[in-house]
């Protein structure tokens, strides 16, 4: 029987501001073995966040957690409805031995049909630069996300999760730089029923970033294949066609805790890495006459500014754009271009408790030139442990 000697049960707060992840972590408990080498030593972290949201909508939106201006009804439906909800609030359970090697998995209550039944988030293991498992697509920024409440935010940066295999590794005290090979299964196309989607071969994203931890400037790169096989084809024949983007991401600080932050991506077939888009059929489009699937295009940009008007007070402004071009192989009656843009108040009493009052207004127009837009005021309470 292996006896473990517990040396610590305590516990600590780190405060962080990514976008939907865990604002705080409390160790809960710190142990050896006399089986394991020298040195050896494990620790459990407990980390979560409580969250309650109040949204007031003013027109239907077709998200109910988190403003996606791409499902705003079109043509405009002016409604007054309210949604309450608890489901942004996350739990996690991280296990680190020592500084190399440590296994993290992640829940909110994002349920099926809008309960609160829990939702797995992120499960992975890291092993000094290396990462298997799910969690934030290498192609993304999770530092360029705002201080605010709504679960999407800017509607034009990139997250999504997904199974990946990743290497890190440190160049200099300023430059950093990741790859990845990314699961293929989360890319989706509009096509005929009876064409059906192959996972084949993963996405490759490679990332570099230069800076410190607070102003920095990141540049990105992505081939991302689509493979599919039509009804037409014989013998279970597929075809791949790649998607390729490119992406910049900066943060620079104008004072103590002010700050601006952009993102810039573009690029066609990686739709799927937008944070509103994935699931919805934008990565392509099938061509019925040559019976191939061909690339959507994608042009997002993303601008935002936080302000700190006292240690306790603060607000974020932001803008997003997003252009799907004119693709003549997409229906007429979904989104080919949107927008959002939001302002809140932030009032911060304590370290881990945190309350606001934000509003978003959206608007987006169809492939048939239709438009719409719609406004939301929001008021959340989160408390981190």
């Amino acid at each position: 029987m292996v006896k473990y000697r517990f040396t610590k049960l305590l516990a600590f707060v780190c405060i962080c501001l990514y976008h939907n992840t865990i604002h705080a972590q409390i160790k809960i408990l710190s142990y050896s073995s006399p089986e394991d080498s020298a040195g050896s030593n494990r620790s459990v972290y407990l980390k979560g966040f409580i969250q309650a949201d109040v949204m007031v909508d003013f027109q239907n939106i077709g998200s109910r957690d988190g403003f996606a201006a791409n499902s705003i009804r079109v043509p405009q439906e002016n409604n007054l409805g309210t949604n309450f909800s608890v489901r942004q609030s996350q739990l996690g359970l991280e296990i680190r031995e020592n500084s190399d090697l440590s296994a993290y998995v992640e829940i909110d209550f994002f349920g099926p049909g809008n309960t609160t039944s829990p939702r797995f988030r992120k499960g992975y293991i890291q092993w000094k630069g290396l990462l298997i498992g799910q969690t934030w697509s290498n192609f993304a920024d999770v530092d360029i996300f705002p201080n605010i409440f709504d679960f999407a935010g800017p509607n034009g940066t990139l997250f999504t999760r997904l199974f990946q295999i990743r290497y890190s590794a440190k160049l200099s005290d300023k430059e950093n730089i990741s790859f990845s090979l990314e699961d293929p299964s989360v890319k989706s196309f509009s096509a005929p029923d009876s064409w059906t989607k192959k996972n084949i071969i993963p996405s490759v994203t490679t990332i570099y970033r230069y800076g410190g931890d607070r102003d920095y400037i990141k540049l990105g790169g992505m081939i991302s294949p689509t493979s599919y096989q039509t009804d037409k084809d014989t013998h279970q024949k597929s075809k791949t066609i790649f998607g390729w983007a490119g992406m910049i991401s900066a943060r620079k600080y104008v004072g103590p805790r002010d700050n601006l932050r952009t993102q810039l991506s573009y690029g066609k077939g990686y739709a799927s890495h937008n944070i509103v888009l994935s699931g919805e059929k934008y990565d392509a489009a099938a061509n019925l006459e040559t019976q191939k699937l061909e690339n959507a295009e994608l042009l997002s940009i993303t601008g935002i500014y936080e302000h700190w008007w006292s240690p306790q007070w603060g607000s974020v402004v932001y803008y997003s754009y997003s252009d799907m071009g004119s693709n003549t192989l997409m229906s007429r009656d979904i989104p080919a271009a949107f927008q959002n843009m939001a302002i809140n108040i932030v009032y911060q009493p304590l370290k881990k408790l945190r309350m606001d009052i934000e509003g978003n207004y959206g608007k987006v127009k169809n492939f048939s030139g239709q438009q719409a837009g719609a406004w939301r005021i929001q008021s959340s309470i989160a408390l981190s442990f």
